[in-house]
């Protein structure tokens, strides 16, 4: 595999990551893995800022690869806006 796919594939995990964070948090089935589905998710999304490192370092100039990694970013700000969400409901 060359270096573009790598990066491309590196870039997707955090973004998939807190899609299903996302849908398994608001969703309305409760399945025993949940909690740990959960955890995982959750922290391969709050960890997107080092795959957009690893993917730029990886692959520089690819278009793909910045659109990616600014998703990346995103993926991270929304769990970041979930916790804040939390803490805010929690401490009011």
């Amino acid at each position: 595999m060359s270096k573009k796919t790598i990066a491309i594939i590196i870039e997707l995990i955090p973004i998939i990551a807190a899609v299903i964070a996302l849908i398994i948090l608001y969703g309305p089935v409760t399945l025993p893995g949940n909690a740990a589905i959960t955890v995982v998710s959750f922290l391969l999304a709050i960890l997107g800022f080092v795959f957009f490192f690893i993917g730029r370092k990886l692959a520089k100039d690819d278009k793909t690869v910045r659109v990616l990694g600014v998703l990346d970013c995103l993926a991270t700000l929304s769990i970041i806006g979930v916790y804040v969400v939390a803490v805010l409901v929690f401490g009011l």
